[in-house]
């Protein structure tokens, strides 16, 4: 894939991560409701269950991370490639 092609996926990327980080901050606050809690033996299962979702989170803000630094590097890299076309 070229700079220009993967600069212009990253942002969708971004986006993608930025929303399946939403729908698991809104299931961690889903999983402290009292009514939820009734149906569950909250000891054990949201414990394990929100460390899970915990664990998945830092997960995605690593993984976006990790794609604002490669969109950084492939801005230089296009800046140096066209510095060198003039």
């Amino acid at each position: 894939m070229d700079i220009a092609a993967r600069l212009s996926a990253i942002p969708q990327e971004i986006q993608n991560i930025e929303n399946t980080k939403l729908e698991l901050e809104q299931m961690l606050g889903v999983l402290g409701e009292p009514l939820f809690l009734a149906f569950v033996d909250p000891a054990v299962i949201i414990q394990d269950h929100i460390l899970l979702v915990q664990n998945q989170i830092r997960i995605l803000e690593n993984r976006k991370k990790a794609l604002l630094e490669e969109q950084q590097s492939l801005i230089v890299m296009a800046a140096h490639h066209g510095d060198r076309r003039n």
